[in-house]
């Protein structure tokens, strides 16, 4: 490898003059070796007969780049580029500019690569002092070392967000339910593979209280998908399953549930749940730090299913949080007007910040949750806002019953 120090670079330039060879220069911290760096290092190499890199040091790249800024070990960086056909000889120096070097080296041909004029660069008049050329290469259209670094930041800064799916075996009206046919697949398969399509981290928590729908997962998806946990069968609602499986996933994973983790309650009966929607959710709860639950609903086009009390409605504020969730027709019309808004019909789909659902799940149920039998309400109970996101062409078949299955096998085959 031909790596050289400020040195010993000298020494091996006059050694390459006096073969009559032509020398191009090129420099950069190169932390992040791209595409566009390498078309740029090809074309220099094709201007001359040699092609030296300088290579900012690791404090030169922390001078320049700041602190925060991750970069590889420079003799690590240094490899690669020799790994590069293009590239003859690379040189460390620990200036931030490379006039001290560009003084030793004099090279044919100075190329930079970047959104720069000649008269930016402070070792212009070194090169051109010593007979040298300037040439300035715009990089590659969509590669920037520093987008790329920034992106990476976003990605890592977004809010954790975990779906959890409770998988209950024994439902009272329609017992195995989960693991029903539906097409080619199991009802709970369903459910987990539309999640696998939304901006959720991996894996899904798959909470249950039963071997058979843990062997039907784990032989379906990998492990990296979705990660089955075995919760108590003492569980009484399903946000007490997903909260004991967030607490047993935070300790494998080592993350404090109580820091900023979004949880999403996916019922594991609802195999038409459109991915897109549980995007919206989450971006609901993630534009807003300070929110601690959200769920969706949408607009009651049909009137004749207003009064049935398995359809829960929901009214809400000016700022769409919830005022209050009830099984009846919501709110009452004293006078019918030709220009209402429709009523607005809860969907059973739930985000929580992870320290108020561990929280939640401690709580007593309260007198409205005890008096309409919706979970929700006790979180309204105790003063918690709940926003609620408005989506529309929803699939309303979740597998309750027998004939609810039946239903869903029919949309499925005419769909």
């Amino acid at each position: 490898m031909l790596l050289f120090s400020i040195d010993e670079i000298g020494s091996w330039c006059q050694e390459q003059r006096a073969q009559g060879r032509k020398i191009v220069w090129t420099n950069g911290c190169f932390d992040i070796l791209h595409a566009g760096h390498v078309e740029l290092l090809q074309h220099a190499r094709s201007l001359g007969d040699c092609l030296v890199v300088g290579l900012n040091s690791d404090e030169s790249v922390r001078r320049l780049k700041g602190e925060t800024r991750p970069i590889n070990d420079q003799n690590a960086r240094a490899f690669v580029l020799n790994a590069l056909r293009a590239v003859d000889a690379v040189c460390i120096y620990q200036e931030d500019t490379p006039i001290r070097v560009l003084e030793i080296v004099r090279p044919d041909v100075h190329v930079k690569g970047g959104d720069y004029e000649i008269s930016d660069l402070p070792e212009a008049e070194t090169v051109r002092r010593h007979g040298g050329e300037i040439e300035i290469v715009p990089l590659r259209q969509g590669f920037s070392t520093t987008n790329i670094l920034r992106n990476l930041e976003n990605e890592q800064a977004q809010t954790r967000c975990l779906v959890a799916i409770p998988a209950r075996y024994a439902a009272t009206r329609f017992p195995g339910k989960l693991l029903a046919n539906l097409g080619n697949q199991t009802v709970i398969e369903h459910v987990v593979a539309r999640v696998l399509q939304t901006q959720a981290d991996l894996p899904i928590l798959l909470a249950t209280d039963d071997e058979r729908i843990q062997r039907q997962i784990e032989r379906n998806f990998s492990r990296e998908q979705v990660r089955v946990l075995m919760t108590s069968a003492n569980c009484e609602t399903g946000t007490d399953r997903i909260a004991e499986a967030v607490i047993e996933y935070s300790k494998e994973r080592n993350f404090a549930p109580a820091e900023r983790t979004i949880v999403l309650n996916i019922q594991g009966d609802e195999p038409f749940i459109n991915p897109a929607h549980l995007d919206e959710l989450i971006a609901a709860m993630r534009e807003n730090p300070a929110l601690e639950m959200a769920t969706l609903a949408t607009p009651i086009w049909d009137e004749t299913i207003i009064a049935d009390a398995n359809v829960v409605k929901v009214v809400c504020d000016e700022k769409s949080d919830a005022l209050y969730f009830s099984r009846l027709p919501i709110p009452f019309e004293r006078d019918a007007k030709p220009e209402k808004r429709p009523k607005l019909r809860h969907l059973g789909v739930y985000a929580y910040d992870a320290k108020w659902l561990l929280e939640m799940a401690q709580l007593p149920p309260s007198h409205l949750e005890q008096s309409e039998k919706l979970e929700q309400l006790r979180a309204l109970e105790h003063g918690v806002k709940i926003r609620v996101v408005v989506v529309e062409n929803v699939v309303n078949i979740a597998i309750d019953t027998p004939a609810d299955l039946i239903a869903a096998q029919k949309y499925l085959k005419e769909n």
